[in-house]
């Protein structure tokens, strides 16, 4: 039985965290620009979040509140992986990478673009604060008989979220004709990643 309080609790406060643009949104939209099919980055940010809300409710969130070395180490984990992929943004944007597209549209990047996707969705620790520690805490404070219908609430949050960003980003592709368009976008990810780190690193 649907409890659509519960369900209208986790949807809003599942809206509220995913709303706010992070590395993970600036990848898929990076990667929907690029051409990549909208279901399969819905599906992989949507189905992340979903992995990870489960885990928060299911108990992760307060071993993560109980054990502050599991906490520090999964920050310190995420912070490398956001500095890696910020500086290889960067890279990518000082070199020029894609110039020689005539297009000014690179093809998709294969498997690298969506390994990289599903990093930043499962070890970003801003994303883990979103989901697992906020969320997840949230949901397990509740009456067992209401946390499945929280928790539906805060997917399907998640997936209208995801929907909108990649329908837009999709819409958006004449945009990127350009190869200095690439550049920038490259250096935004970058800008994106390389703060994100600094800013986890400073709450240390």
């Amino acid at each position: 039985m649907i409890d659509f309080s519960a369900l209208l609790q986790g949807f809003m406060l599942g809206f509220g965290m995913f709303i706010c643009p992070g590395p993970k949104d600036v990848v898929i939209i990076r990667e929907s620009l690029a051409g990549r099919s909208p279901v399969v980055l819905i599906t992989i940010g949507a189905g992340c979040d979903m992995v990870l809300i489960a885990l928060g409710i299911l108990g992760l969130s307060a071993a993560f509140q109980s054990i502050p070395s599991l906490e520090m180490a999964a920050t310190l984990l995420g912070i490398l992986l956001l500095v890696f992929h910020g500086l290889s943004a960067a890279r990518s944007a000082l070199r020029a990478g894609r110039a020689e597209h005539s297009t000014g549209a690179p093809p998709c990047s294969g498997k690298g673009g969506l390994e990289e996707l599903l990093m930043i969705s499962l070890l970003n620790p801003a994303t883990w604060l979103d989901t697992v520690l906020v969320i997840g805490t949230t949901g397990v404070a509740l009456a067992p008989e209401r946390r499945l219908s929280y928790s539906i609430g805060a997917v399907s949050a998640s997936c209208v979220w995801f929907v909108a960003l990649v329908l837009a980003s999709h819409k958006a592709r004449t945009l990127m004709t350009s190869p200095r368009n690439w550049r920038i976008l490259d250096s935004l990810v970058s800008i994106a990643m390389l703060l994100m780190a600094a800013w986890l690193a400073w709450g240390l």
